[in-house]
């Protein structure tokens, strides 16, 4: 018996008709007779008799028709149980995740997890966190790791937070920044709205017109030859290769403007073994400082005013 065999006869026995069950197998009605005949010399019995009204199985026809069901049925969730233990060995995982969070942190995260779990593959999208978490309730990644605070059916874990400064080649004063020009970047709606919302209850009125980059870096190599500032988020182990003077952003009540960044993966996802141990691992065994900015490495840095003195000096 074909397997082949037992699916026909378990849609013969839910549906007695020869032509409806040719047409959903997508064989011919010979075809079909044929191989029903193979099974009744194959088994020596009966299966169906051909009456007026149509086929009707005997009480043999009725067992294997039966048979057939439990059969297939065995047969879907043996082969579900050995694609599962595949996946439990190996598998791939896709993760989003920011540009500086991979440039910074995630590549010594994954370095990490695969000394532990070398079979485990990692594909990385760079995306800004706005696409990443569309692309997450999409399920086109199966974690991410995205800067700002997006609401939807995900569960998160924070992995820091992070302090916005005031970036320019020498100490300024804020009131003259009205007069330098403004360095933008690429970046999410989010972080936007953060940086955007400082300058306006700092200034009270919208930003000024900027001249826009792709990346973070080419702002801070554009600051470094003296074409203008930017404000930002600076990234977790940021070094500060330019010599850049950073002066923390803060609002007019003296608080810092903070951004979180979250590790992420959807609620409604089907968690395969490799997706839950690694889900684990990032929740559990990875170190996070959720009071700080995550560290940041400054060398041959600048004194900013309001208190930004960064040179020499590790925060973490």
């Amino acid at each position: 018996m074909k397997d082949s065999d037992w699916e026909i006869l378990y849609e013969l026995y839910k549906n007695p008709n020869m032509t409806k069950v040719a047409n959903l197998l997508y064989i011919t009605q010979p075809s079909l007779t044929k191989r029903l005949q193979h099974m009744e010399e194959e088994f020596q019995v009966t299966i169906v008799n051909r009456t007026p009204k149509g086929l009707e199985f005997t009480p043999e026809g009725e067992f294997l028709g039966k048979q057939a069901e439990k059969y297939l049925k065995f047969l879907k969730e043996t082969k579900d149980q050995l694609e599962k233990f595949k996946e439990d060995r190996e598998g791939l995982i896709t993760i989003g995740s920011s540009y500086t969070y991979s440039k910074y942190t995630l590549s010594e995260l994954l370095i990490q997890y695969r000394m532990k779990h070398p079979n485990v593959e990692f594909q990385v999208i760079n995306e800004q966190s706005n696409i990443l978490f569309r692309k997450m309730l999409e399920g086109s990644i199966d974690v991410g790791f995205i800067r700002g605070d997006y609401e939807g059916a995900v569960n998160r874990t924070l992995m820091g937070k992070n302090e916005a400064y005031l970036v320019t080649r020498e100490p300024v004063e804020f009131d003259d920044l009205a007069k330098m020009q403004m360095i933008g970047f690429k970046t999410n709606d989010r972080t936007l709205e953060l940086l955007h919302g400082w300058w306006r209850n700092r200034f009270g009125t919208e930003p000024p017109a900027a001249m826009v980059v792709g990346y973070i870096d080419v702002a801070w190599q554009l600051i470094h030859k003296g074409l203008g500032y930017t404000i930002c988020f600076l990234p977790d182990n940021f070094v500060n290769e330019y010599n850049l003077c950073l002066t923390p952003l803060k609002y007019r009540d003296g608080s810092p403007v903070t951004r979180n960044t979250w590790f992420i993966y959807s609620r409604n996802k089907r968690m395969t073994r490799v997706l839950e141990d690694f889900i684990y691992y990032i929740e559990h065994e990875v170190k996070t400082d959720h009071g700080h900015n995550g560290g940041i490495m400054s060398v041959g840095g600048k004194t900013g005013q309001n208190g930004g003195t960064v040179g020499q000096e590790k925060r973490v």
